[in-house]
Formats: C-alpha cells, structure tokens, sequence
C-alpha cells in the first residue's frame, strides 16, 4: 500500500502544479509564491475531497480511502484539515507503525484503506 500512497501523492501533487499553472496572470513557474500557491492548492485539494468524497484525487485514482477510524466513515471537516496540515509537515507520513499508518493518520484518527 506504500507505493500506492506515494503514487496518490504524486498525483495530487501534479494536480495543484496543473492547477496554478491555468490560473491566469498567475506567478511564474519555479518562482516562490508559486511554490507557495502550489502548496495551498494541494492542501485545500486534498482537505476538501478528503472530507467530502473519503479520498484526494490522487487516492481516487489508486484506489485507495481515507476512514474515521472510530466511526468507519468520511473524516469530519476538522480530521481532514488536521491530516492535511501534517502532510504538509513532511514528516508525520514517514513515520509510519507496523500496521503502515503514517503519524498524521494515528494523531488525527484516520486509516487508509483500498476501496
């Protein structure tokens, strides 16, 4: 499920470059503030279709779902914007316990499972 994962956010990631690069009057490519506006619409993608669809764009096209781990359902709104900051960290999704859920899952109470 790991090459999954990271196949999910490369997807998502390519999506929010794709995305900025149609905004019109947009920052130049490879510029900071595009960077920035790059990470802003990866977050707000992955946030909003994480709660209101169970999965990114990306997680979509491998096949994969985010879960409430609790209520086996959608994450709430909070959950997704939770998960999504610490994806944005970096860090929380490397660190991953014997059952392969990253940090951000196991603080913000989500699991990952295949569709």
């Amino acid at each position: 499920m790991t090459f999954k994962r990271i196949l999910a956010l490369i997807f998502d990631w390519v999506a929010a470059i794709l995305v900025v690069q149609v905004i019109p009057n947009g920052p130049d490519y490879g510029t900071q503030s595009n960077s920035l506006l790059t990470l802003l619409v990866f977050a707000i993608e992955v946030t909003l279709f994480t709660w209101m669809m169970g999965s990114s764009f990306g997680q979509r096209i491998v096949g994969l779902r985010v879960r409430d781990l609790i209520k086996d359902s959608n994450p709430t709104f909070a959950q997704s914007v939770f998960r999504t900051l610490l994806i944005v960290l970096l860090v929380p999704p490397l660190l991953a316990d014997a059952e392969g859920r990253g940090l951000h899952d196991r603080i913000a109470k989500t699991k990952i499972t295949n569709v």
